[in-house]
């Protein structure tokens, strides 16, 4: 069972001195969204993806390694071949069944999402699970929503389906009540419920104003990876200030250089159509989000200090 007394682990982004942080930086999406063009917009997307984005899932290996030292496991093989694993069949399944392939990453990334912004915020639950999926999913429902036609072509180019407006529609009132009664179920207090809904509100007015790839590239990197980015520093190394961050920096440095030249040369040294690029960058992320978010997982699983 996960040890959910110790607090500090994924205090990251959620901590009160943060706060104003991460909302000011939203706001300014927001404001940014409204006068900037939308080339400005996702060339400032994809500079963020490229960067603290793929940051924040190339220290997988040492969060392993880590692991191993606080179980005491001496399976740290098993599960680096697991990981080496996964990465190459989620490369092959995005592939050959796209379809399901791109079901399965939004699917584990909803989970994946809810789970860095809820964990240890709340007491144990056996519905947990639920309530970080649930959350997940309705910050890409809001997206996929507002942006129904570029979703949809994205969709339609990797599947050569087109799901119907209503879908979404649906789906995202069903999440929405979904969420805001889990809201008032397992929030503690008022204020938290407000806060919370807050934050949904400046994220929708970002993804109904911003380009999707902005709208996604600014809460991945804002709510999802510099939170991250400071659990992992924390797991590692006990403890998060300037020094242990530079640390994790020089040891992922290494990994995200080679992801990077792993994506670019694929583009432009492979003979790849056009009309592929879309699978081979959904490709790309499906390889590193399916064994990142297993890892992050069972890092949240194992106790760590104050």
């Amino acid at each position: 069972m996960r040890n959910f007394k110790q607090k500090s682990l994924t205090s990251s982004f959620t901590k009160r001195k943060f706060f104003g942080i991460s909302h000011l930086i939203t706001l300014f999406g927001v404001i940014f969204s409204l006068f900037g063009s939308e080339i400005n917009q996702n060339l400032i997307a994809g500079i963020g993806i490229l960067s603290f984005g793929i940051l924040h899932g190339a220290n997988d290996l040492k969060i392993i390694a880590k692991s191993r030292v606080k179980t005491k496991s001496k399976n740290s093989f098993n599960y680096l071949a697991l990981y080496i694993t996964i990465v190459f069949l989620g490369i092959v399944i995005f592939y050959f069944i796209p379809g399901i392939a791109l079901l399965s990453f939004v699917v584990v990334s909803c989970y994946h999402f809810g789970e860095q912004h809820w964990e240890e915020r709340l007491k144990f639950n056996k519905w947990d699970s639920l309530y970080y999926f649930t959350y997940g999913a309705l910050i890409f429902l809001m997206l996929f929503t507002f942006h129904y036609e570029d979703t949809t072509e994205i969709i339609f180019q990797i599947t050569s389906l087109r799901p119907p407006f209503l879908i979404f529609l649906i789906s995202l009132i069903v999440i929405s009540i979904t969420v805001f009664i889990q809201f008032f179920i397992r929030l503690d207090s008022k204020s938290t419920i407000i806060k919370e809904t807050f934050l949904l509100g400046l994220l929708a007015l970002l993804f109904f104003r911003g380009t999707l790839l902005f709208g996604f590239g600014m809460y991945f990197v804002v709510w999802h990876s510099f939170p991250s980015l400071r659990s992992q520093v924390n797991y590692i190394y006990d403890t998060f200030d300037k020094k242990t961050f530079f640390k994790y920096l020089k040891s992922a440095f290494i990994y995200w250089i080679i992801a990077l030249l792993g994506l670019f040369g694929a583009y432009f040294f492979l003979n790849i159509p056009s009309d592929q690029y879309l699978q081979l960058f959904f490709s790309f992320l499906a390889a590193i989000t399916f064994p990142h978010a297993i890892v992050m997982e069972r890092m949240f699983s194992i106790p760590h200090k104050e």
